[in-house]
């Protein structure tokens, strides 16, 4: 095997290929790059974790055919750094390869790209295109309140369904939800949901964070499928029953806050910096025009702070993981947030002022108990 290929098109697939390789595995060569020629002019580059893959088409100058792994990070590290901008690879005897770019020479230790794992097949799969902006607007929205306990098998992605016109992402770890739901007309209707897993989102989104206009997304059963550029993700679908999340979000509520959210960020903030460091609890008191925020540690003091806000009902106290509300109002865009209020033990929900007309996204989050 040897090729030649720009340090450009090179790294446009081995950014994404580092990423996802496994260098705790115990299978050695989880931590590669494979490398594999195609015809005159097409380089194959891929890694895989075994539950989320990538797959790039690189436009190279094959001059003999064949095909190896080799260290990710390294050959990233080594590519990144090139002096030219085109690089000469070759295989040689026992499976290394010898790198050269310029007056630069590297000596590589391989493996035989024989024992590489199967990757999932997307040639065959029907993809459907989808703005890139939206796509990654929704993960965005959703993804940080995946549950990051493995042992909620079911809570370890975020559930993904489509009627035809709506593409809906929710997602939720117990305290709090995110629902985001956009219309795309012509979008496949799925059969049935389905759970995408976090790591392979985060490395999806990565992807989408160097593209524009339109990607393509397939569902194929166990896997899905991302197209962005010349490069494939996969990711193997979380085999579970997610919750029933309608049933979380409450139907109607006895008292309604309009607040300015940056400043409800920025009071949440300085509050919590007295929180205790295993709860983070900040109660929310709501009596007319203000929003009272107070936190107590027997260990470090007590920290109280006002707002002005435009609450409608009896008055109620609440109180809130300070990060858990923080983290669901950084990602509202507007400049002022309904918030959707029960009694102290109930749930709230979040809007953006100008999103709750229609409920494009909605944020709910589980009070604690004090």
């Amino acid at each position: 095997m040897e090729f030649r290929i720009s340090k450009t098109e090179f790294l446009s697939g081995l950014g994404l290929a580092h990423g996802i390789a496994d260098r705790k595995s115990t299978l050695p060569i989880l931590a590669n790059v494979l490398l594999r020629t195609e015809g005159d002019g097409t380089l194959i580059v891929a890694a895989t974790d075994l539950t989320v893959a990538v797959t790039a088409e690189l436009k190279a100058k094959v001059e003999s055919q064949g095909g190896l792994t080799l260290g990710a990070r390294h050959l990233f590290d080594i590519v990144r750094s090139a002096p030219e901008d085109e690089l000469r690879i070759r295989r040689t005897e026992n499976q290394w390869a010898e790198l050269r770019s310029g007056k630069a020479q590297y000596k590589l230790v391989g493996l035989a790209d024989r024992d590489f794992p199967k990757l999932p097949n997307h040639r065959e799969v029907p993809f459907a295109k989808i703005p890139v902006e939206a796509f990654s607007e929704m993960i965005a929205k959703t993804i940080f309140s995946v549950s990051s306990d493995e042992t909620r098998y079911h809570l370890n992605g975020v559930l993904l369904e489509s009627d035809g016109e709506i593409l809906r992402m929710v997602s939720t770890d117990g305290h709090r939800l995110s629902k985001i739901e956009r219309r795309l007309p012509g979008f496949p209707k799925l059969e049935g949901s389905v759970i995408l897993p976090r790591k392979g989102l985060a490395e999806i989104a990565r992807a989408l964070d160097a593209a524009s206009g339109e990607c393509e997304l397939a569902i194929f059963r166990p896997y899905a499928f991302v197209r962005v550029g010349s490069a494939v993700l996969s990711a193997k679908l979380v085999e579970a029953q997610f919750p029933p999340y309608q049933l979380v979000i409450p139907k109607s509520s006895e008292r309604r806050a309009i607040v300015d959210r940056a400043k409800l960020v920025e009071a949440l903030q300085r509050v919590a910096i007295l929180a205790s460091e295993k709860t983070s609890g900040v109660r929310l008191r709501f009596d007319g025009e203000a929003l009272e925020l107070v936190s107590d540690n027997p260990d470090l003091g007590e920290a109280r702070e006002e707002i002005a806000v435009d609450f409608q009902g009896k008055a109620v106290t609440i109180s809130f993981n300070a990060r858990y509300l923080t983290e669901l109002l950084i990602r509202m865009g507007d400049p002022e947030i309904e918030m959707s209020l029960g009694g102290e033990l109930d749930p709230c929900i979040l809007r953006g002022k100008i999103e709750r007309t229609d409920g494009s996204y909605l944020g709910v989050i589980m009070p604690m108990r004090t």
